[in-house]
């Protein structure tokens, strides 16, 4: 039997912040250059079929890792945290960020003049990024028309900017 998952509500998600916030393994994630990046409902968890956990997704960006969560609002306890190597997708807020930086960048300003950027956003890694230090990056598709195009590479870590491309082919 399956359930009928909804996106959570407001509350829901403020209530399973409240409680990943609150319990000690997660503390030092809500502290300095970490967010959670991502707040869902638990989509299957064949333990707890009835259960109505969150999933909650941490990104710490001085040590560049992930960290997940298993937030049970209703007994307001965390039940699970575990480090994980995945690099979730961007969170609103670190979509924002990255077209506010990028819209900052003298190049992006000057290829857009006075047109809007029309920017979608996504999560990118760069080549060579990863025998670096660990980085999150972002990719900013500036699309002031149907046939103009230019990317702003940001590095959300360092919070500016790291280049412009004209083309995603090299």
């Amino acid at each position: 039997m399956t359930r009928d998952v909804k996106p959570l509500s407001k509350s829901r998600r403020e209530t399973a912040l409240a409680v990943a916030k609150a319990d000690r393994r997660l503390k030092p994630f809500f502290a300095g250059r970490n967010r959670p990046v991502l707040v869902e409902p638990n989509l299957h968890d064949p333990q707890r079929p009835e259960a109505s956990d969150v999933v909650v997704g941490l990104y710490d960006y001085d040590k560049g890792r992930s960290v997940v969560a298993l937030v049970d609002p209703e007994a307001k306890r965390v039940v699970g945290v575990e480090e994980t190597d995945a690099q979730f997708q961007l969170s609103d807020e670190e979509r924002r960020e990255a077209e506010e930086l990028a819209a900052r960048d003298e190049r992006v300003t000057r290829f857009l003049g006075r047109r809007r950027a029309n920017p979608l956003t996504r999560l990118y890694f760069p080549p060579g990024a990863a025998r670096k230090k660990p980085h999150r990056y972002a990719i900013v598709f500036l699309r002031p028309t149907s046939s103009e195009r230019r990317y702003a590479v940001v590095d959300l870590t360092a919070g500016k900017t790291v280049d412009v491309l004209d083309s995603l082919i090299g």
